[in-house]
C-alpha cells in the first residue's frame, strides 16, 4: 500500500500526478469535543483505516477539520478533499458517520446522491452502515432520513449554545474568545483582563495621534515606519496563536490597515468596559457576522484597568464622526481642515463646507461655506464664505481672551460661569419643574377618571361603545403626557450636571497657557462648535458675528461681534 499523506502533506506534492485517491475524512468541532473519545480526531482514524486495510482501498490520504462545524461547508480540508473529487482524482471517501461529513440535509444530499455518483466514488458512512458499492433499499431511505436527523441536531445544538451564549453575556462575563488588543487574559482567572504592557502603550499612541489630527493611514504609516507589530503578530511575538487566517501575518508584521485602526479607535473595551453582542450571525447555518446597533450592546462599566480615559475617547469619536481632508488636497500642507465638523451656518443651521482652494498663483484661498446655499430646494440665504486664515484669526483672538481671562482672574471667571449657567438653569428649571408637576397631576387624575368610567360602565350608567371612545381618548392623553414626563424628567438631570461640566471646562482650559498657534487638538479640546452668521455692512464697515460655543459650558456672553474684511 502507498504511504499514508495527510492533508498538510498532500499540499507539498504534486497534485497531478496522483489518482486513484482514497479520501479519508475526519471532522471535530468544538461541540463534538464535549462527547468524549468516540468523536475524537485520533479514534475516527484509528477506525477509518482499518476499513481501508480491511478494503484494501488505495493510495490513503488523510484530510482533518478540527474545530469546524458541520453546518459550514466552507472547511480547508472538505473543500480540498472535493476539489480533488471534481478533478477525477478520487476513487473512494471514507468517513465515520453522515455527521462528519456534515450536517446540511441539502448539501448532504447533493455529495451523496449527486457528486459522489456523478464522479464514480465510491462512498462509505461506516457508522451508519452505507456503502455506495453494496447499494440496499434500506440505505436508500435511511441516507436522506439521517441527513435531516443530523441537522435537526445542529439546529437543536445551535438553539442552546445561543442560549447559553445570551445568559453568559448578560451575566457581564466576556463573550470574546480572545481580549481586544491591548489587553491579556489573566492566567489566574480567564474571565478577567490585564494590561498588556506593550499593545497598550501602542493603543495610547494610536488615540493620541487621532487626537492631534492625524488620518489614519498617517498613524499606519508612522508606526510600519517605527517597526511596531500589528495585533496579529504581536500575538505570535508574545507566544499566542494568531487569530487571523491571512498570510500577511507573517510576510507583513508591521503593515497596519486602516480597517484595523478604525476598530481599535471605536472600541469602548478600553475604557475599562465589558461590551458584549456587539454582533451576531444570521443562523446556525450562515455565519456571517451582522453589525448590531449600539442600543442593542450590553455594556458593563469598570470591569478591568482602562487604557484610555473618556475624555481623550470621546474627542477621538467627535472628530472621526467629520470628514477631515479633502481627496485632491489629501496630506498637503497648508490645507488642512482645521475645523472639521465644527463650523455653522447661523442662519440655516447647516454644516459649513471646507473648500481648499490653491490660485494659479500658489496663493491658498481656503474657505468655509454654508452646506445649503445655492441648494435647489430649501437654500439658504447666506451666501457669504469665510477664508480658513480669517476664521483662524478670529478663534485664536478670542481663546487667546478666554485662556487669558482664566488664568489671569480665575475667581471671578468661574463665578461668572456659575452665574451664567445659573441664570439658565433657574429660567429653565422653574418652568420645566412646573411643567412636570402639571403632567404628572393630570397623569395621575387620568387614572382616576378611567377608573370612575369603569365603575360607571358595570353600573349600566354609560354604554359599552361610550366607555371604549373614552377611555381610549383619555389613554392617549395619558401615553403623550408620559412621553413628556420622560423628557422634562431627562432635561432636568441634564441641568444637574452643569456645575460638573463647568469643572470639566475649567481642567481643559487650565492645559492651555497661551495660543501661538491653532491645533486640532487643541480646537477639538475647547471648542464645540462654531457659529457663522450673515456679514453685515459694507467693505471696510463689513462686520460679522461669530459665536463660539465651548464644550461643557456653551457660549460666553461676553464674546462680541468684530469686524473683519475677509468674510464674503
Amino acid at each position: 500500500m502507498n504511504r499514508t499523506l495527510t492533508i498538510s502533506d498532500y499540499r507539498q506534492v504534486d497534485t497531478s500526478r496522483l489518482s486513484d485517491i482514497t479520501v479519508v475524512y475526519c471532522r471535530l468541532s468544538q461541540d463534538d469535543g464535549l462527547d468524549g473519545d468516540s468523536n475524537s480526531i485520533i479514534n475516527q482514524k484509528s477506525i477509518l483505516f482499518e476499513v481501508v486495510t480491511r478494503e484494501k482501498l488505495p493510495n490513503p490520504v488523510l484530510f482533518v477539520d478540527d474545530g469546524f462545524s458541520g453546518t459550514n461547508f466552507d472547511r480547508p480540508a472538505i473543500s480540498e478533499a472535493l476539489r480533488l473529487v471534481e478533478n477525477g482524482q478520487v476513487s473512494n471517501f471514507i468517513v465515520k458517520d453522515l455527521s462528519r461529513l456534515g450536517r446540511s440535509y441539502i448539501k448532504v444530499g447533493q455529495l451523496t446522491e449527486i457528486t459522489f455518483p456523478s464522479f464514480d466514488v465510491r462512498f462509505i458512512a461506516l457508522n451508519d452502515g452505507i456503502d455506495s458499492n453494496k447499494p440496499n433499499e434500506t440505505n436508500s431511505i435511511f441516507l436522506p432520513i439521517k441527513s435531516l436527523m443530523d441537522e435537526m441536531y445542529a439546529a437543536d445544538t445551535s438553539k442552546k449554545i445561543r442560549a447559553v451564549f445570551q445568559a453568559k453575556a448578560k451575566s457581564g462575563v466576556p463573550v470574546t474568545t480572545n481580549p481586544p488588543y491591548g489587553y491579556l487574559k489573566d492566567p489566574n482567572n480567564p474571565k478577567n483582563w490585564i494590561i498588556d504592557p506593550v499593545a497598550s502603550e501602542v493603543v495610547k499612541r494610536i488615540f493620541q495621534e487621532a487626537k492631534s489630527g492625524k488620518s489614519l493611514s498617517e498613524i499606519a504609516k508612522g508606526l510600519e515606519s517605527d517597526k511596531v507589530f500589528k495585533p496579529d503578530r504581536h500575538r505570535i511575538e508574545i507566544g499566542l496563536k494568531s487569530i487571523s487566517a491571512s498570510p500577511n501575518v507573517e510576510a507583513l508584521p508591521y503593515f497596519w490597515t486602516r480597517e484595523t485602526l478604525s476598530a481599535i479607535l471605536g472600541r469602548e473595551e478600553y475604557l475599562g468596559h465589558t461590551v458584549n453582542l456587539r454582533t451576531r450571525t444570521k443562523s446556525y447555518k450562515d455565519k456571517r457576522s451582522i453589525d448590531l446597533p449600539r442600543e442593542d450592546w450590553l455594556i458593563f462599566k469598570n470591569t478591568h484597568e482602562a487604557i484610555i480615559d473618556q475624555e481623550t475617547f470621546d474627542i477621538v469619536q467627535k472628530m472621526r464622526s467629520h470628514k477631515r481632508s479633502n481627496q485632491r488636497y489629501k496630506n498637503r500642507v497648508g490645507h488642512e481642515n482645521l475645523f472639521a465638523g465644527l463650523v455653522f451656518c447661523g442662519t440655516c443651521g447647516r454644516k459649513h463646507y471646507f473648500c481648499p482652494f490653491q490660485s494659479k498663483t500658489g496663493l491658498n484661498h481656503d474657505h468655509y461655506k454654508c452646506s445649503g446655499y445655492r441648494r435647489p430646494i430649501d437654500e439658504c440665504e447666506n451666501p457669504h464664505y469665510i477664508q480658513k486664515s480669517a476664521l483662524i484669526e478670529i478663534v485664536s483672538d478670542k481663546l487667546r481672551q478666554t485662556i487669558s481671562e482664566a488664568q489671569l482672574d480665575r475667581e471671578n471667571f468661574l463665578k461668572k460661569l456659575e452665574q451664567q449657567s445659573q441664570a439658565q438653569f433657574s429660567k429653565d428649571n422653574k418652568r420645566q419643574r412646573q411643567q412636570l408637576q402639571k403632567d404628572e397631576h393630570r397623569s395621575k387624575e387620568i387614572d382616576r377618571i378611567i377608573q370612575q368610567l369603569y365603575e360607571d360602565n358595570l353600573l349600566g350608567k354609560i354604554s359599552d361603545e361610550r366607555f371604549v371612545k373614552l377611555s381610549q381618548t383619555y389613554e392617549e392623553e395619558q401615553k403623550q403626557l408620559q412621553t413628556s414626563i420622560s423628557d422634562l424628567t431627562e432635561k432636568l438631570a441634564k441641568q444637574q450636571e452643569d456645575s460638573l461640566n463647568i469643572s470639566k471646562f475649567m481642567t481643559r482650559i487650565s492645559k492651555y497657557t497661551q495660543v501661538s498657534e491653532l491645533t486640532v487638538e487643541m480646537v477639538n479640546e475647547l471648542i464645540d462648535k462654531i457659529v457663522i452668521y450673515k456679514p453685515t455692512g459694507t467693505k471696510r464697515n463689513r462686520i460679522i458675528q461669530i459665536d463660539i460655543y465651548y464644550n461643557f459650558i456653551g457660549k460666553l456672553h461676553n464674546e462680541k461681534s468684530e469686524p473683519n474684511n475677509l468674510a464674503r
